[in-house]
């Protein structure tokens, strides 16, 4: 397969496995989307043939916290704990690095339990059998893999084995670990209700867990496990298969931390308005100041929609990430999520009326210096909320829109005055 070729189908002539076996052979790098009939997504990122990342966006996806829990290396008030820190700086640290700063986890581990997540995400995925698939090149993951990459060959062969295991299970348990669960209403004659410690503890969580990845979470035990006790409880008639959880969309702790409330595209509207009525050199870098204030004034707007907070040292800490604090000697004054528009006029209008008294021929420079610090500092703000936006197509979406505003502000150089 070409790097550059798209690949579309569907799901019941090409599964899954098999096209990461086309990709790992190919060397391929991209984005498998996958859509099944019940308007369930998977997403596959592939680096070089290896895969370095899987999710699934559905209300009972699995998350980094219930992986944590079911391999027993977080508890409950410690995932709480992380995700209240979250909820006060959603654009800081992911809940993972929260948990290692927290001493709660090792880095070591966390990359184990990331790893998890991606391979149990891909297992389930191996089990959608209608749908369809579209292979997009060069498409990368809004976050740095780091050293997340699995072998294709392995994942390939544990979802071939994890197929095989549920295909012992799927009568009992239809919707694989989003399958719902009740207990009979009685149970059956001459069933003697003597059981383990063990499987006394998975029925108890029933009524109020309902589902297979939830009660296995519960108990905190691997959730494969625990779906062959509970369709050994099903064939016994002790448990019934009552329907399914999920639906399409994120899990409701992904979905408060989402940015998916961020409306980028008036944000951008508003800007290329104020953009146009802005003649002179120093007004447009005035205005570029100006704009990377409203992205900060409509991201804390969004998390107040979702009862967040925003840390109050977000911008700085960005910019300062990116290296973006400052031009020619001046840094920017920076408060409360906000630069000092007013003090970054005034050093503006000084080197310009220095280049100007002087007679230099220094301001056509100067000014694209400053415009390009200052785009780097706005694109890092949009990087940032658009990171934290769960949908791919949304992301690319919000991307190209921005891209086309910045072509929009570099058009029009000092060169035109």
């Amino acid at each position: 397969m070409p790097q550059d070729a798209v690949l579309k189908g569907r799901l019941e002539g090409f599964r899954t496995a098999e096209l990461l076996q086309v990709m790992g052979l190919n060397a391929s790098t991209g984005a498998l989307h996958l859509h099944t009939e019940d308007d369930r997504s998977g997403l596959i990122y592939v680096e070089a043939g290896s895969i370095v990342n899987s999710m699934e966006l559905d209300t009972e996806a699995l998350t980094l916290g219930h992986v944590l829990q079911q391999l027993n290396m977080a508890t409950p008030a410690q995932l709480d704990r992380a995700y209240h820190m979250q909820t006060q700086d959603p654009l800081g640290k992911r809940i993972g690095e929260r948990l290692v700063d927290l001493n709660i986890l090792s880095r070591d581990q966390l990359t184990m339990a990331l790893k998890t997540q991606a391979l149990w995400t891909l297992r389930e995925i191996a089990l959608w059998r209608q749908g369809t698939y579209e292979f997009r090149p060069d498409e990368h993951p809004s976050v740095d893999s780091g050293d997340l990459r699995l072998s294709t060959t392995q994942a390939v062969m544990e979802m071939m084995r994890y197929e095989g295991e549920w295909n012992d299970l799927v009568e009992q348990l239809p919707d694989g670990t989003r399958t719902n669960l009740a207990l009979a209403s009685m149970p059956p004659t001459r069933y003697p209700l003597q059981f383990p410690t063990s499987v006394w503890r998975i029925i108890a969580q029933v009524n109020t867990q309902h589902s297979v990845r939830r009660i296995a979470t519960a108990v905190r035990q691997p959730e494969e496990q625990v779906a062959h006790q509970l369709a050994g409880l099903v064939r016994d008639q002790l448990l019934l298969p009552v329907g399914v959880t999920g639906a399409p969309g994120l899990p409701d702790e992904a979905e408060r931390l989402s940015m998916n409330h961020f409306n980028l595209f008036s944000l951008v509207q508003r800007m290329e308005q104020d953009w146009i009525k802005k003649k002179s050199p120093v007004d447009q870098l005035i205005a570029l100041a100006t704009f990377i204030n409203l992205t900060m004034m409509a991201l804390e707007e969004a998390c107040r929609s979702q009862q967040l907070g925003l840390a109050p040292d977000t911008l700085a800490i960005l910019l300062a990430r990116e290296r973006l604090t400052g031009v020619g000697g001046y840094d920017f004054k920076i408060n409360r999520n906000r630069i000092d528009v007013d003090e970054f006029a005034a050093f503006c209008k000084r080197s310009f009326e220095g280049n100007m008294r002087h007679h230099l021929q220094v301001a056509p420079e100067f000014y694209q210096t400053v415009l390009e610090t200052l785009l780097k500092a706005l694109a890092t703000a949009f990087e940032a909320i658009n990171a934290r936006i769960a949908s791919p197509r949304v992301r690319s979406q919000n991307k190209e829109v921005w891209e086309a505003l910045f072509a929009t502000f570099r058009g029009q150089t000092l060169a035109d005055e």
